[in-house]
């Protein structure tokens, strides 16, 4: 008559470790699995973030100059990293009309609706085949203080005043944050942007820097996303776009 038996220590032992080596083999298996989910997750989500911001910054360029008459509504300035796009608008295309002609000797003008100018931060004069663009130091009953004294003489008759707000768009490099810089403060447009680059091109195709000559504005988005080591983590999103004032 035979008789069971159980398992003896060893057996006890070597049947723990093999089932620790298998938890610990399933554990890393899905451990594996999330980390590279979670990347996966990181890098969708970023793509998203930069396709939103690309979609405004095209926004932006297609309503540079609304409402400014031709005047100067494009600038850039470059930097190592991130350049700055600056955009400028007259969101409501107000319209003031002068009290004075505009001489080219004086940093000021006097315009029949000051008001309009109060938090605008700049004027645009247009005229007599000519449009300017320039900063407002202060505003003192009808008389807008400027930055600088306009190019050019203005006369009374067929000239326009227009206040224009600025908008700049750039990269934190310290934060990775892109930034939407408006009158009325800062918008945090998407994180984890390492770089931002902007271009000028004229009807040819050429780079300028004149803001009456540009036809197309390029932009490319850097983003950065955690990855393994070794492997790429970055997606850089490129943009073309039309200004308003080459319609």
């Amino acid at each position: 008559m035979s008789r069971s038996r159980g398992f003896t220590l060893i057996e006890t032992i070597v049947s723990m470790v093999i089932g620790g080596l298998i938890m610990a083999a399933g554990y890393a298996l899905w451990r594996t699995h999330q980390v590279e989910g979670m990347r996966l997750s990181k890098k969708i989500e970023l793509r998203n973030k930069l396709t939103l911001s690309s979609k405004q910054l095209q926004r932006a360029v297609t309503l540079a100059g609304l409402g400014l008459s031709g005047a100067a509504n494009l600038a850039k300035q470059d930097a190592v990293g991130s350049d700055t796009l600056i955009v400028y608008t007259n969101p409501n295309e107000t319209k003031a009309g002068l009290l004075l002609a505009a001489d080219h000797h004086i940093a000021a003008i006097q315009v029949d609706a000051p008001t309009a100018f109060a938090n605008a931060g700049f004027v645009a004069l247009a005229g007599g085949g000519h449009a300017e663009l320039r900063r407002i130091t202060g505003v003192n009953g009808s008389t807008l203080s400027l930055d600088s004294a306009f190019a050019n003489d203005y006369a009374m008759a067929g000239t326009f005043a227009m206040p224009a707000r600025r908008e700049r768009f750039y990269s934190e490099q310290d934060s990775a944050k892109l930034i939407h810089e408006t009158p009325a403060g800062r918008l945090i447009l998407a994180t984890d942007v390492k770089n931002f680059q902007v271009s000028f091109a004229d009807r040819q195709g050429k780079s300028t820097e004149i803001s009456a000559q540009i036809r197309t504005v390029r932009f490319s988005l850097t983003g950065i996303f955690p990855a393994r080591e070794g492997a790429l983590n970055s997606i850089i999103l490129s943009s073309t776009a039309i200004p308003r004032n080459t319609l």
